[in-house]
């Protein structure tokens, strides 16, 4: 009887992949539905009929209908947001309407997620996507600072002239979206955000932006939660001109050292608060210890990527994962 569905994407998803072969090894069938596929009618037929809750996916890839009244247990790995998975450019300048439409598709599928939720309220979500839709960096901050921790000087300034109440301060700033990064791509390659020291010289106009006090760090850490457990992983990243700043600036040519590292008592009950607040499983944390020995707080992506953490540090968090899923779908 198959009782888990997870709920991921077909392209870059090499920790659904590897989950999915742990659940092979233990001989747990399983259905995975990639919702970056789900409107595309060579993947699946899908048939909703509202009145009578009946909902009909038909996987043409692999050649059988999904059952969802088996479902017990749904791990919700990717989702499709408001946020498009691609910008194409046309001239070097952005298509507005293609914009506007990528994120149209995105609306369009992600309300599908919650038809499945809808019809189907028995099932039991890892994690409930509209609970990690509602992550919001400013509050999380917040909450952290509740639970004890240490979270960074944080601004939000639209002008030089605004943000000058700060730097006149001589204080050293980074910036980094207030919502969430983007990547995306056109003819000449691949694109994305990531966390940038401020130089009053290269501010000019800008939207309201987030500004936080750079903290100098002996080491950033990387920690993935799971049911109240913490994996995590010390990246010394500031030593290398390219990764000072921010990590996710990868040298591929010169990789940073990364090796697991034990959370104090304290740091580890503060973060189970703030999981358990935000009603998440599971998560990505980012935080850094500094030269002075602070634990500082920076923030929690619900669909962080693990693999990153799971590889160097031996923790074989797939293997992690799909004992958990199948461990659930006795408490289901």
């Amino acid at each position: 009887m198959t009782e888990i569905l997870i709920i991921s994407k077909a392209d870059l998803e090499l920790t659904t992949n590897s989950v999915c072969d742990w659940l092979n090894h233990y001989g747990v069938p399983f259905i995975r539905l990639n919702v970056d596929q789900i409107s595309d009618p060579a993947c699946y037929d899908v048939f909703i009929h509202v009145n009578t809750h009946k909902l009909e996916i038909f996987d043409k890839i692999n050649h059988k209908k999904i059952d969802l009244e088996k479902i017990k247990v749904v791990w919700c790995r990717r989702f499709i947001d408001l946020v498009y998975d691609q910008v194409i450019r046309k001239e070097n300048e952005i298509d507005e309407n293609v914009l506007k439409f990528a994120k149209f598709h995105a609306a369009e599928r992600n309300r599908f997620l919650r038809i499945l939720y809808d019809f189907y309220p028995e099932w039991k979500w890892f994690d409930y996507y509209k609970d990690s839709l509602k992550i919001d960096k400013i509050e999380v901050l917040g909450l952290a600072e509740k639970y004890g921790l240490t979270i960074p000087e944080t601004y939000i300034a639209n002008s030089r002239e605004s943000l000058r109440k700060v730097t006149d301060l001589n204080k050293n700033l980074i910036t980094k979206p207030i919502f969430e990064g983007i990547t995306f791509a056109d003819t000449k390659g691949m694109y994305g955000t990531h966390t940038q020291i401020v130089k009053d010289g290269n501010i000019k106009e800008f939207t309201p932006s987030l500004f936080q006090e750079n903290i100098r760090k002996r080491f950033e850490l990387r920690i993935f939660c799971l049911n109240r457990k913490f994996y995590a992983m010390a990246i010394f990243s500031s030593k290398n001109s390219q990764t000072r700043t921010d990590f996710r600036n990868y040298d591929i040519f010169n990789p940073n050292r990364c090796v697991p590292y034990e959370l104090p008592q304290t740091i580890r009950e503060s973060l189970i608060y703030l999981m358990d607040d935000l009603n998440l499983s599971s998560g990505s944390i980012d935080m850094i210890k500094d030269m002075d020995g602070r634990y500082v707080f920076l923030e929690i992506n619900p669909v962080g990527q693990f693999g990153m953490v799971s590889l160097p540090c031996n923790y074989h968090l797939e293997k992690e994962v799909a004992e958990f899923l199948i461990q659930q779908r006795t408490y289901a």
